[in-house]
């Protein structure tokens, strides 16, 4: 079996993505332990931090992907530089 490399992108997202399951695994967990008939109730709430929690997540995630654009189109500016005569 081989086991290939992550992409550059998975790789700095990597943190964010880890914390948004974190995130997930809340939510069922705060929606789902308990009372079967308050479930409705707990949802909604957990539903608006879930969401809320998320939507921290977002400029970390801007932040690291910006990075591996930033490289990723200098280097191919560079290429096209090194094959111009």
């Amino acid at each position: 079996m081989t086991t290939s490399t992550p992409s550059p992108e998975l790789v700095a997202a990597s943190p964010i993505l880890k914390a948004a399951l974190q995130d997930l695994k809340q939510f069922l967990t705060t929606t789902l332990t308990g009372d079967p008939l308050q479930i409705p109730a707990r949802a909604a709430a957990a539903n608006l931090v879930f969401i809320g929690q998320l939507q921290l997540l977002l400029p970390g995630l801007a932040t690291a992907e910006e990075g591996v654009v930033l490289q990723q189109a200098t280097s191919d500016i560079d290429n096209l530089i090194a094959k111009l005569p």
